[in-house]
C-alpha cells in the first residue's frame, strides 16, 4: 500500500478535487516521494521574518488599486457557483453541485522545493487568510503533524510525482483528469486535490501542486489562488467578477469581492456539508450584515 494510500485510509476521507486542490498528508504517516531539493520543514529563520511583518505584502500580484462595483445579488451568484461547485468533483449532486466544505482545525502546512521568497510569501498570505477567516494557519514545525502540503515541482519529478497520486483506487476520473492534464499540459499551472470527512463535509487535508518553471507572478498568483480555493471556495466562474476565480487572468491576486466571500464562508452561520437549500438564505442574510450599505 503506498503512502498516499494508507493515509487516505487511516483518515477514512473522501477526495475532493478544487480547480487546483489535492490531498495532503501528515508528517508521520504520508511517505513523501522523491524530492528534486531537500524539503523546507520548520518555522521561518529570524533573518526572513521583517519581511512577513511588513504591511503590504511581498508580492508582485498585487490587489488591483481599481475595481468595478458589484452588487449583493453578485455576490451572492458567485459565492453559490464558486462554494457550491467544483471544477473537478467526483461526488457531485444530480444537478452538479456540491456540498459546503471548509476547514475547522488549525491548517499547518509544510513546504516542498520552496525558495526563501517562496516561504516568505505563503507565510504572509497565510497570516493574510487567518486574518480574513479566524483559521489559524502557519508553517509546521519539524516534529509537527501537517495537514496542507505545497510542493514546487520541477519538470523532471512531475511524472514521479504524478505516478504515485494517479496509482491509488481514491481518484476518480475528473480528479484523475485534473492531475493528468497538469502534468502534460504547460498551460495547466498549478493545482489542489483537498480531502473532506464524508460525514460532516469538513475539510481534512489539502495538497497543492505549482510548477517550479512559471514566471513569478504566475508563481506568486499560483500560491493566492490556491491556498485560497484549498479553503473552500472550489470553483472558477467566467462571471465572477471582479475575482481571481476567473481563468481569465484579469486579476492575479485577491480583490475585495474574494475575500468578502471567503468572509461569507467562514461565518459561522454556514456550516460544512449544507447543500444550495440551505445556504441561500443564510448567504445572502451574511452576505447583507456584512455589506449594509447596498441592501
Amino acid at each position: 500500500m503506498s503512502g498516499l494510500r494508507a493515509y487516505l485510509a487511516a483518515a477514512g476521507v473522501a477526495l475532493l478535487s478544487l480547480a487546483v486542490t489535492a490531498c495532503g498528508g501528515t508528517g508521520d504517516v504520508y511517505v513523501p516521494l522523491p524530492q528534486p531539493r531537500a524539503t523546507s520543514v520548520g518555522v521561518l529563520p529570524p533573518d526572513v521574518m521583517p519581511a512577513v511583518q511588513r504591511t503590504s505584502l511581498p508580492f508582485i500580484a498585487a490587489r488591483p488599486k481599481v475595481e468595478p462595483a458589484y452588487s449583493n445579488t453578485e455576490v451572492l451568484r458567485n459565492f453559490l457557483s464558486i462554494a457550491l461547485q467544483a471544477e473537478a468533483a467526483d461526488e457531485v449532486d444530480a444537478d452538479g453541485g456540491i456540498a459546503i466544505s471548509k476547514w475547522r482545525s488549525p491548517i499547518r502546512y509544510r513546504l516542498t522545493g520552496a525558495q526563501v521568497r517562496d516561504r516568505v510569501q505563503v507565510a504572509a498570505f497565510a497570516q493574510h487568510l487567518s486574518n480574513i477567516t479566524g483559521l489559524s494557519i502557519r508553517e509546521a514545525g519539524e516534529v509537527e503533524r501537517y495537514n496542507m502540503d505545497i510542493r514546487f515541482v520541477p519538470r523532471p519529478y512531475r511524472g514521479v510525482e504524478m505516478r504515485e497520486l494517479l496509482g491509488t483506487d481514491w481518484l476518480g476520473p475528473r480528479v484523475a483528469r485534473l492531475a493528468s492534464n497538469w502534468r502534460d499540459y504547460e498551460a495547466d499551472r498549478c493545482f489542489t486535490l483537498t480531502t473532506r470527512d464524508p460525514r460532516s463535509g469538513v475539510t481534512g487535508t489539502a495538497h497543492i501542486y505549482i510548477k517550479d518553471e512559471l514566471p513569478l507572478v504566475w508563481r506568486e498568483t499560483c500560491i493566492i489562488e490556491e491556498m485560497t480555493q484549498s479553503l473552500g471556495l472550489l470553483n472558477d466562474d467566467p462571471r465572477a467578477s471582479p475575482s481571481i476565480f476567473n481563468d481569465d487572468g484579469a486579476y492575479q491576486a485577491l480583490t475585495t469581492h474574494d475575500e468578502l466571500l471567503l468572509r461569507v464562508l467562514y461565518d459561522p452561520r454556514i456550516r460544512s456539508g449544507m447543500r444550495r437549500g440551505s445556504v441561500v438564505p443564510l448567504a445572502e442574510q451574511v452576505i447583507a450584515d456584512l455589506r449594509p450599505e447596498y441592501r
